[in-house]
């Protein structure tokens, strides 16, 4: 017998002494073990989201030439786009002091990126903005994710809110490859500002993240799946990605993942 045959019948032995035991009280650390292996296996709660892999290996291969970051932040997935890919980027940041270092951050690509100090909604207009000077990734105008045990965002300010129809009809844009969300539970508010997009313009990618601020928002993915008709949805892995069905209450655990979006046609 060899060593691999001997792991194998050990492995076996487990797995029956597991199943037959699995609902005992004092492997319930276990279970939490191997429930959360599971889920990082299939793609939540990752250090490694997956975006890299997505923009170099699926998004740059289609040639972009237009893309727009919602919540950007200090720019890093802007970054991201601009050097694994030849797109030009508009990118939307409501909070002062993150746009000042996304424009500081991005300045060396000149004319390839268009910074706007705004967040993005369903209305025009200015809204409280919810943020933690020393955390402000996690900056949202949906006063509900303080829930999060995370999250704190003791300070507001008021910021300028823009839909993405309004911002697209003025400019005259209408083609575009990518719109990533990233918003902190503001993402509904954000697609249903951009329902003539989606159904005219129809971006062949839509990226956003899904995490349990969805859960204290009353949102699923699968509302976000019929926000969007006409579009596959894919998981992120740290490596790549995976269909999924929207309804499949496996597809709406409330744990940080990113789903894409494709575009059927």
């Amino acid at each position: 017998m060899t060593n691999q045959d001997s792991i194998a019948g050990l492995t076996d032995a487990f797995l029956d002494w597991y199943i037959a035991n699995r609902h005992r009280p004092d492997l319930a650390e276990l279970n939490d073990y191997l429930l959360n292996a599971a889920l990082s296996a299939r793609g939540y709660n990752n250090a490694e989201s997956g975006e890299r892999f997505f923009i170099r290996d699926v998004l740059a291969t289609c040639d972009p030439k237009l893309c727009i970051d919602i919540g950007a932040n200090v720019g890093r997935y802007s970054l991201d786009l601009l050097e694994f890919t030849s797109a030009d980027v508009i990118a939307f940041e409501p909070l002062i002091r993150s746009y000042t270092e996304l424009v500081h951050n991005t300045l060396r690509f000149g004319g390839r990126i268009h910074c706007e100090n705004a967040g993005v909604g369903n209305f025009n207009d200015e809204a409280a903005l919810h943020f933690d000077s020393s955390n402000s990734v996690l900056a949202s105008f949906a006063e509900e994710v303080k829930r999060v045990s995370y999250v704190t965002n003791g300070e507001t300010v008021t910021a300028s809110v823009v839909t993405l129809d309004s911002y697209c009809q003025e400019r005259g844009i209408t083609a575009i490859d990518l719109i990533k969300i990233d918003t902190e539970g503001f993402e509904a508010e954000v697609l249903d500002g951009a329902a003539r997009v989606i159904s005219e313009v129809k971006p062949r990618f839509v990226q956003m993240e899904f995490n349990w601020h969805q859960m204290f928002r009353s949102k699923t993915l699968n509302d976000f799946a019929e926000m969007l008709p006409g579009y596959d949805v894919y998981q992120l892995l740290p490596d790549g990605w995976v269909q999924r069905d929207p309804r499949d209450p496996l597809s709406n655990v409330f744990q940080f993942s990113n789903f894409v979006f494709v575009l059927k046609s």
